[in-house]
């Protein structure tokens, strides 16, 4: 399948819309369905993902809960630390941005995240402390994007679940997913 025929997840626009939230750090950004102004290393992406910055990876914010303070974010291409830093380019054009907002928890969809390279601890670690009591639940990560975040040391800094990525997460309501990784996180921090 060619890049630019993946599109974010769209079941929950009628729930949230980066366009109708002022706190989005994408609030501004338009899209052009007709030009692919987005690419994940050079190749031409969906014109429906939102740029943090970085050539390899692009983000999608699905749904932002500021009472709640959590938001579902789909992460889409190579997520490459050795590069282009795109965890300091995600921590600071999105992560960052939303946690001034209030959002303390992330729940980072990265089944169309397809390599990892990871470099160093240190803008993990500076988040991590940034978020307080907060936590970044990485869902439905590939196998070997999962092995070389174990591998780099940086699988410390997210909570991941083999139970959660069974979850039908697009059958469920944003608050549904929530409940559940939430629920499943106050047992792991016990």
């Amino acid at each position: 399948m060619d890049l630019h025929h993946i599109e974010p997840f769209y079941g929950w626009l009628k729930l949230y819309s980066h366009q109708q939230d002022e706190r989005s750090p994408f609030h501004e950004v338009e899209h052009n369905l007709f030009y692919y102004d987005r690419s994940v290393n050079r190749i031409p992406a969906h014109p429906l993902w939102d740029d943090i910055g970085s050539e390899s990876l692009l983000v999608k914010i699905l749904f932002a809960d500021y009472f709640q303070g959590y938001a579902i974010i789909e992460l889409f291409g190579e997520w490459n630390d050795l590069f282009d830093n795109d965890f300091k380019l995600l921590a600071e054009n999105c992560l960052t941005y939303l946690i001034d907002h209030g959002i303390q928890k992330f729940i980072l969809v990265c089944e169309n995240v397809f390599h990892i390279y990871p470099d160093t601890e240190d803008y993990y670690q500076a988040l991590q402390e940034e978020l307080d009591e907060g936590w970044i639940c990485v869902l439905r990560a590939r196998p070997q994007v999962w092995q070389e975040m174990q591998a780099y040391h940086i699988a410390q800094y997210f909570y991941q679940s083999p139970l959660l990525d069974e979850l039908p997460w697009r059958k469920l309501k944003p608050s549904q997913l929530y409940y559940l990784v939430e629920s499943r996180m106050r047992q792991v921090l016990k």
